[in-house]
């Protein structure tokens, strides 16, 4: 198990709930639960889920974005110019009931590996702890609705034109918003699947049910702000397009060569439904940004049966 070296106070906002942003000077791989080590501190006081790298923030972005990060505005000068602008989304963040003590490597900075009685005495300590979550619904996503400014979010330079240095799309949603449907999920209990970089056009999001794993699709590069995408398989979208119908604030995608509501992509092959022959289709909804987390709940809802 992998610990991340935090100081205060940034450790303790991830503690209860208020940060989901850990800034750092670059971007990550990692992926998964993680232990959270309180920098000078010798312990392991908590642990979490590092879900995403996102972007580099601007300084727009940075200033927008302080529900997320915590960095107060008198501070973010600081942080730009130490290069602190790349969010590493960290959900579920639970305080143990008794601080783990390791032995801290000489010259580790940020991460640390924890040999394996350590990781077990984390693990024992984490079933005497409260099951209660410190995610951002309450407090950082509460507050984002008035974030979502793709502008202020977007990579700088190559995002500008739309592309990447190499060519491609670069992927266009907010990363508010994206962060604000990967805790939601988190909370939910649906799984996310990691990207394979910032230019990848569709995020997974895996609903358990009692029918098995069902999956939507979420469409990274919007083209009906200040709505979002959500695509379904069709044999799940068929069945439950009247109960999504009924939920205000969703409505059908149009597609614009075709006129109704399919779109072939080939991350559809997720779904796995027989496809004769090209590249499969999606059946796609609408949803307003403005209502996110909410919409985001529902939909889950309605996919579970519930």
């Amino acid at each position: 198990m992998k610990g991340l070296i935090i100081r205060e106070p940034w450790i303790g906002m991830i503690l209860d709930g208020s940060k989901t942003w850990e800034l750092r000077t670059q971007p990550t791989t990692m992926r998964g639960e993680i232990a959270l080590i309180r920098k000078g501190s010798g312990q392991v006081v908590g642990v979490a889920d590092l879900v995403d790298s996102l972007p580099q923030l601007d300084p727009p972005g940075l200033a927008e974005s302080v529900q997320f990060h915590g960095v107060p505005t008198l501070e973010q000068a600081g942080a730009i110019a130490n290069g602190w602008l790349f969010p590493w989304l960290i959900v579920n963040a639970r305080q143990l009931s008794s601080p783990v003590p390791y032995l801290h490597p000489s010259g580790s900075v940020t991460w640390v590996n924890l040999d394996p009685g350590v990781s077990q005495a984390i693990a024992r300590a984490k079933l005497a702890s409260r099951p209660e979550p410190a995610l951002a619904s309450s407090k950082a996503l509460m507050a984002s609705a008035p974030l979502r400014s793709a502008k202020a979010f977007l990579i700088p330079d190559a995002a500008e034109h739309g592309t990447d240095r190499g060519g491609g799309t670069i992927a266009k949603i907010s990363p508010a918003l994206e962060a604000e449907l990967i805790a939601t999920a988190d909370r939910l209990g649906v799984k996310v699947k990691a990207l394979g970089s910032a230019s990848t056009k569709m995020r997974s999001f895996i609903v358990p049910t009692r029918a098995g794993d069902q999956i939507m699709l979420l469409d990274r590069i919007p083209r009906s702000s200040p709505r979002f995408r959500i695509f379904l398989a069709p044999a799940l979208d068929n069945r439950i397009a009247p109960h999504i119908a009924s939920i205000p604030g969703a409505q059908r995608f149009v597609n614009a060569n075709t006129h109704d509501h399919r779109a072939r992509h080939s991350a559809f092959r997720a779904f796995k439904e027989p496809q004769p022959d090209g590249e499969p289709f999606g059946h796609g909804w609408l949803l307003e940004e403005y209502l996110a987390g909410e919409l985001f709940t529902r939909l889950v809802k309605v996919i579970r049966g519930k």
